[in-house]
């Protein structure tokens, strides 16, 4: 289910429950290991989308994760986005023949890297203060948990698309796909946590997070971009 919230009401960031173990396999288990046997797990633990354990527990605030401090420094660095720390760990990155890479782009050197920030980076930051979010054909959704008691907490997908909504105070609402629920949660939920129950009980969730909440005031932005 997908729930359409307000992006300043989310305010928590968990890892995926089985994420640590499947990162650690793809470091040091034999590719076919880690293709065949531990996706093929990580899937099927994750098929009904229930999960037991701390994962809810171990939530930290979503703004001192190190995606939103970079996002929001960058926003404030607008327009001379080459002062901004991100920029700046890329130019570092290139300087020593390495490749600064988000999500599907890429930058070699400094021509690219200009590129990638004036053409994407940036150019979200400021369609997000000026339109709010708006979902890019064939973009995957930003995903996120149900705790077990009840908080929503962001995951996964769509990390940066929600530090650059709040960065930005982005106005309107923000997509959501929940991908899992604590195992209390649904215990917890009448009739057995049955469909209709379950419908309910994340229509509720959804109504509480888009209650109004202080967006950053958004920054007048010189659209110019500096040489």
């Amino acid at each position: 289910m997908v729930l359409e919230v307000n992006p300043h009401r989310v305010e928590l960031h968990t890892l995926e429950p089985h994420l640590p173990w499947v990162v650690w396999s793809a470091q040091n288990l034999p590719q076919p290991v880690y293709r065949h046997g531990v996706l093929r797990l990580k899937y099927l633990l994750g098929r009904r989308g229930v999960y037991r354990g701390t994962w809810d527990l171990r939530a930290r605030p979503f703004e001192q994760r190190e995606e939103y401090r970079l996002v929001a420094d960058l926003y404030q660095s607008l327009p001379e986005y080459r002062r901004s720390r991100w920029y700046q760990q890329g130019l570092e990155l290139i300087g020593v023949g390495g490749v600064f890479t988000h999500k599907t782009e890429a930058a070699r050197d400094v021509a690219e890297l200009d590129a990638l920030f004036e053409g994407y980076l940036v150019d979200l930051l400021e369609t997000m203060a000026r339109e709010g979010y708006r979902q890019r054909p064939g973009a995957d959704l930003p995903e996120a948990m149900i705790g077990r008691d009840g908080t929503l907490i962001k995951t996964a997908h769509g990390t940066h698309r929600l530090a650059s909504a709040k960065a930005a105070g982005a106005s309107g609402l923000f997509p959501l796909r929940v991908i899992g629920v604590h195992r209390r949660w649904l215990a917890a939920l009448p009739d057995g946590g049955s469909e209709a129950a379950i419908a309910a009980a994340l229509s509720e969730i959804e109504a509480r997070y888009r209650e109004e909440a202080q967006p950053v005031a958004p920054r007048r932005i010189n659209s110019a971009i500096p040489s």
